[in-house]
């Protein structure tokens, strides 16, 4: 595959780094940063390099567990799928491409020394455009659903913090639109119907599962599937209560109220006693927020009751 820099990055990345790439398999936190943004400076196509995510966030606690956060902005994105060119930064000993809930292209690479970083490959007319969206929040129903998603995509990413490391004052005031106010997307009825739903299937299945003494499929299905329509809840109750959540339960230790914590706290693994615990426990977890969110928003809520029931009649005979 051919690569995506200049014949000379390495000879600019040492330099930056300060060593040969085959004396230096160690980097300060400073060296891996010096080396990504030389790598980016080679890069024909770039427009900017963004860093986003707890390293850039005030208040934010970094430590040596921190990884790195970029949106990597250029003409060509396509030309960067693939898994070579994070060898070009540092010496890298894994490399992962996926498609992300949020419909970007990402790639993750952890270095030599532990140091992990996240590109996520954005095309730079879709930025430019997104970012020209940002100054009129009130025009936003005249904007297809697609374009007012990726707003509220970029608002949720790099609105807590960024920082332009290459681009200049043209990309500054682009992501200075971030601070124009911006009406939330707002957690529908439908949204509730559809995570209260789903819950109630994902339970029967995760159940069946543990009554046949299929243990790993029961717990991977309860961690996987089940657990994200009660975290869907948790965090709009959260939202409710005036706290600030974060999506896929990220520092949820900061943001659930005490009760949930301990409520969240469910220990499982693939003892079928232990796993049907588990989802009795989930069960009365959900079955509260579920409650708590249609009480506060007037959302209706369904009657599952014969379903609860059913299941905690059958888990009873494993859970003891």
């Amino acid at each position: 595959m051919a690569t995506t820099a200049s014949p000379g990055i390495a000879k600019e990345i040492c330099a930056a780094a300060g060593a040969h790439p085959q004396q230096r398999l160690s980097m300060t936190a400073a060296e891996f940063e010096a080396r990504v943004v030389a790598w980016a400076r080679t890069l024909p196509d770039l427009e900017a390099l963004v860093q986003i995510g707890s390293r850039v966030q005030p208040g934010a606690e970094v430590d040596a567990w921190s990884d790195w956060d970029y949106q990597l902005i250029v003409r060509q994105p396509s030309r960067y799928h693939h898994r070579d060119w994070p060898a070009q930064i540092a010496p890298c000993w894994s490399a992962h491409f996926e498609r992300t809930e949020r419909a970007v292209t990402k790639l993750s690479a952890v270095f030599a020394g532990g140091w992990e970083a996240d590109f996520v490959l954005l095309s730079a007319w879709q930025m430019k455009l997104a970012c020209w969206v940002m100054r009129y929040p009130g025009a936003q129903g005249w904007f297809p659903p697609a374009l007012r998603q990726g707003v509220n995509n970029l608002r949720l990413v790099a609105g807590p913090g960024h920082r332009v490391v290459l681009g200049g004052q043209a990309w500054e005031r682009r992501y200075a639109a971030l601070a124009v106010p911006w009406p939330e997307p707002d957690f529908t009825a439908e949204d509730f119907q559809r995570h209260v739903a789903a819950f109630w299937r994902h339970a029967v299945w995760v159940a069946k599962k543990t009554l046949r003494g299929e243990l790993r499929a029961a717990l991977r299905w309860s961690q996987v599937e089940l657990r994200e329509h009660t975290y869907a809840l948790l965090t709009e109750e959260a939202r409710l209560e005036g706290c600030t959540p974060r999506p896929e339960a990220r520092k949820a230790e900061q943001w659930l109220k005490a009760r949930r914590l301990q409520q969240t706290a469910i220990v499982t693994g693939t003892d079928q006693a232990q796993l049907a615990r588990a989802l009795l426990a989930e069960i009365t977890l959900f079955e509260e927020v579920s409650a708590s969110v249609a009480s506060r928003r007037g959302f209706v809520l369904p009657d599952y009751s014969a379903v609860a029931a059913w299941l905690r009649a059958e888990l009873a005979k494993l859970a003891g």
